[in-house]
């Protein structure tokens, strides 16, 4: 926090140093090495008649002394000017002036060890005159010490450092010497007072203020630098975020409201009048008095109170248990006063603020008491209509005297307030007093604003619309939402300014079922009452109402409500609207009742039919939901219910339901199955039907030989099937018409019906075929089996064949050779010439007609013996070399 004492001095030697001031004669001390001394007119006026004034000048410099050159001088007959080297107007003078002996320059001597000049000036009341005018300086013999002091944070192009509410700033700092820096010293002098030795320190500013550091460098001979500020602090000031507000501060879960957002950056203002704070007791007695001062010392030097309006307020935080017997003034600098309370009053017995009138010396409790010229009346024509012995209210009130008799008076100086305890018995204490000046006449050297950057809303989901500084916000969680609005300030400061909406908890009421009404026309009366529970959906009944409306407008307004709700006439289906009222946070919601007529229909649907298995136990699995899309019909399967049961007596009492409907073992072949279609939302509204299901027998199928025979295929070991051949033995006499035969090779497909065989199929050995026969009518089937036994059987090569075409020996058969799928076959003449050749990938019989040599395709070979070689081209089978006769 800020020493407002030091800022207020601090303020002082920045203006005195910086800038030539006026300092017109009067009562006071002044630190200063520049500006014009002056008489009490200033440089415009005269002074006065009847003046006795005392001032000082010294230099903020212990080394130096002050000296005083005198241009101007001008004093009328008997008027003085007494001049002394020190710090006060004691001893013999070290030069009297007047309208005869003119002041020249004035320095203070080297036994002057507080290198003052003090000056006292007396006018008699016959004469006045224009005064004079001195130029005031400061003789230093020391040498030139610099030093150069670095921040981190860094300050800005203007010299000034801007920092922030808490923020740290840290200093380091070097000198340089126009002699010798051998012995020197180094301290920080920081704003809070603390006096910091060595080149380095750090201050932390926790409030708005201007801080001075001075950085101060001592030589061996006590010479200091003559930079009194070194480093200037402006803290950022907090904002002012009046207007940021709610348009709604409560509202109903769901609802939405407008937050606008308003922000100034505020001004900094020195306080020159720094209030007077504690607990002083105000005794008792008769004539007994109290006085306490506060020393102004922020204005510039010389400055008078102008006009009333310079004042705008004096404030007292007091107790005193008998306003009659006081007397409360105001003194200004030059004794001017105002009286704010006279005795005697018509306070009699009223108290101030709420004392103990006990007799002890207890403290009471204070009430602000303020006297400003803007209040209609004086503390005490206010008294009419107040009672002994009670509180005269705290607030404004009309002093007794005008500000205005301020007028003339230099604002530094000791203000004092005097209080006069006039009668015995009672006693009171003060608790606070001060004075607010008008901020106009404030210097601008002891205020500043900082600008503004950046205002927003920081994001929040519930933010559905922003315009501007204002935004729309829908709270989606009850309770307390709270939203942020930011400022950044030209110091690089951020502020959040958060506003709060009360959000009431959700009514969680539902939209109930539809209340239905099973016809299709007519007039029925209906109890909406028996929504209540399902719209409030748990909701406290003694919390919560349920009102009926024939319009949600209706319903939004409260008005025209349903008279009788539990006995609602309706002649078709109709809408009306329950209003939930919230009794705790009076809000509502509005739900919809559908009121339906509805009749439900049962579309007839056909029997199920179901193929029985291997078991032939006539029981099977049937889906029983599959008939539902054929039960609803055009009819939604949202608005209906289907069941399925075992009688017609459980159906209409809605008992009993088959529970697994999806996968239903029939109890009885065939068996009838009951179904009741009900409404969704009125299970007493629905109709019955039924159809029947069914377990189909499989067909009887016939029993098929193993088969067992040569392979065609010796080297794969594989016989090629005609599976026609085995149609007869599968249908048993069945019609062929009426079934289809297909065969497989694993009973799971046989099962399936699916990869059905090719004929001819190549079988291999020991392999099981599968014959599956199916019901064209029914799709129903069985399937029997059959096993191949492949055998690998002996070449037979006959000796003669006679190709005369009487069908017997035509040609040269050789059975089973084509066991060899890689044999070839080629036939000699007895001179060694080929007159045939064949093999596997081509085989035909030789049938006596040569395909190679001089006769190829020239007719029967002549009879006679005829030579052979077949060979097999297999390793484990021997090739053949021998004759055969053909004969005709």
């Amino acid at each position: 926090m800020k020493k407002l004492l030091l800022l207020t001095l601090s303020l002082l030697f920045t203006a005195t140093i910086a800038a030539a001031q006026e300092y017109a004669m009067t009562d006071g001390s002044f630190v200063t090495c520049s500006g014009d001394f002056t008489d009490s007119g200033g440089l415009a006026g005269d002074y006065a008649n009847g003046e006795d004034f005392t001032i000082t000048f010294c230099s903020p410099f212990p080394t130096d002394d002050v000296q005083a050159t005198f241009t101007l001088w001008n004093v009328g007959s008997g008027d003085i000017l007494l001049a002394y080297d020190g710090d006060t107007a004691t001893g013999s003078p070290i030069g009297v002036f007047n309208s005869a002996i003119t002041p020249t320059v004035i320095t203070a001597s080297a036994a002057n060890t507080s290198g003052c000049l003090t000056f006292r000036f007396i006018s008699n009341t016959t004469s006045t005159g224009p005064g004079w005018q001195a130029t005031m300086a400061c003789i230093d013999s020391c040498q030139t010490i610099s030093n150069v002091v670095t921040t981190v944070p860094a300050p800005d192009g203007d010299g000034i450092l801007r920092v922030c509410q808490g923020d740290t700033v840290s200093f380091s700092a070097t000198s340089t010497y126009s002699v010798d820096g051998t012995g020197a010293t180094h301290e920080y002098r920081l704003a809070d007072g603390t006096v910091v030795s060595g080149t380095t320190a750090s201050e932390t500013f926790s409030g708005p203020g201007i801080y001075e550091i001075d950085y101060v460098t001592f030589d061996s001979t006590g010479c200091r630098d003559r930079l009194l500020v070194d480093v200037t602090v402006l803290v950022s000031t907090t904002p002012d975020f009046t207007g940021t507000l709610a348009a709604d501060t409560s509202l109903c879960f769901g609802e939405s409201t407008t937050i606008s957002g308003q922000v100034v950056t505020t001004q900094f203002i020195a306080d020159v009048a720094p209030p007077v704070t504690g607990q002083t007791f105000l005794p008792d007695g008769s004539g007994v008095a109290y006085q306490t001062c506060i020393d102004v010392t922020g204005f510039n030097p010389g400055t008078t109170f102008q006009s009333a309006s310079d004042l705008v307020d004096i404030f007292i935080n007091m107790e005193h248990s008998y306003m009659g017997d006081l007397d409360i003034t105001l003194t200004a600098p030059n004794g001017a006063q105002v009286e704010l309370l006279n005795f005697p009053n018509s306070g009699g017995g009223i108290f101030l603020g709420n004392a103990l009138d006990d007799g002890t010396t207890t403290p009471g409790i204070g009430f602000d008491y303020v006297f400003t010229e803007s209040a209609g009346a004086t503390l005490d024509a206010s008294t009419p209509g107040v009672g002994g012995g009670t509180s005269m209210p705290a607030g404004n009130y009309a002093p007794e005297t005008p500000f205005s008799a301020l007028v003339g008076t230099t604002l530094n100086g000791l203000w004092c307030l005097d209080i006069v305890d006039n009668l015995q018995i009672d006693n009171g204490y003060i608790f606070y007093w001060g004075l607010n000046f008008n901020p106009a006449i404030i210097p601008t050297a002891g205020s500043y604003q900082p600008g503004e950057v950046t205002e927003l809303w920081l994001t929040n989901p519930d933010i559905t619309n922003t315009n501007g500084s204002d935004i729309t916000v829908t709270p989606t969680t009850a309770g307390q939402n709270c939203y942020d609005f930011e400022l950044t300030d030209s110091f690089g400061c951020t502020y959040i300014e958060t506003v709060c909406i009360d959000v009431a908890p959700e009514i969680t009421s539902v939209q109930p079922a539809d209340i239905i009404v099973c016809q299709n026309t007519g007039t029925v009366t209906v109890d909406l009452t028996t929504k209540d529970d399902e719209i409030r959906n748990g909701l406290v009944a003694t919390d919560y109402d349920v009102t009926y409306f024939n319009s949600d407008a209706d319903a939004q307004a409260d008005m025209n409500p349903i008279v009788t709700p539990d006995a609602f006439a309706v002649t078709a289906s109709t809408t009306v609207w329950a209003r939930v009222f919230d009794n705790v946070n009076s809000c509502f919601k509005t739900e919809q009742v559908n009121v339906t007529f509805q009749e439900v229909n049962y579309n007839t649907v056909a029997d199920l039919e179901l193929c029985d298995d291997l078991s032939a136990d006539q029981v099977e699995t049937f889906d029983l939901t599959s008939q539902i899309a054929g039960i609803l019909g055009s009819q939604s399967s949202a608005d209906f219910n289907i069941a399925f049961f075992n009688s017609q007596a459980d159906a209409d009492a809605n008992t009993g339901a088959i529970t697994t409907p999806a996968a239903y073992d029939n109890v009885s072949n065939p068996e009838t199955i009951y179904v009741r279609i009900s409404n969704a939302q009125d299970q007493d509204c629905y109709q019955t039907g039924q159809f029947n299901i069914e377990v189909l027998s499989a067909p009887a199928i016939g029993a098929v030989s193993d088969v067992s025979d040569c392979a065609t295929n010796p080297i794969t070991n594989q016989l090629d099937l005609v599976l026609a051949d085995y149609d007869a033995a599968v249908l048993n006499g069945l019609s062929a018409a009426a079934y289809t035969i297909t065969y497989y090779n694993s009973e799971a497909n046989a099962q399936s019906g699916a990869s059905a065989l090719s004929s001819p199929y190549a079988s291999t050995d020991q392999e099981t075929i599968y014959a599956r026969i199916t019901d064209n009518a029914t799709g129903c089937f069985d399937y029997t089996s059959f096993n191949i036994t492949v055998e690998v059987c002996e070449v037979v090569i006959p000796e003669g064949f006679s190709p005369n075409n009487d069908g017997i020996n035509d040609t040269f058969s050789i059975p089973n050779l084509q066991q060899y799928p890689n044999f070839e076959l080629t036939v000699f003449n007895r001179n060694g010439s080929t007159v045939y050749e064949t093999k596997a990938s081509n085989y035909e019989e030789f049938a006596g007609v040569p395909n190679k040599g001089a006769l190829a395709g020239d007719g029967l070979l002549p009879v006679g013996t005829y030579f052979y070689v077949i060979k097999y081209n297999d390793a484990e089978t021997e090739d053949v070399a021998s004759w055969v006769y053909i004969n005709y």
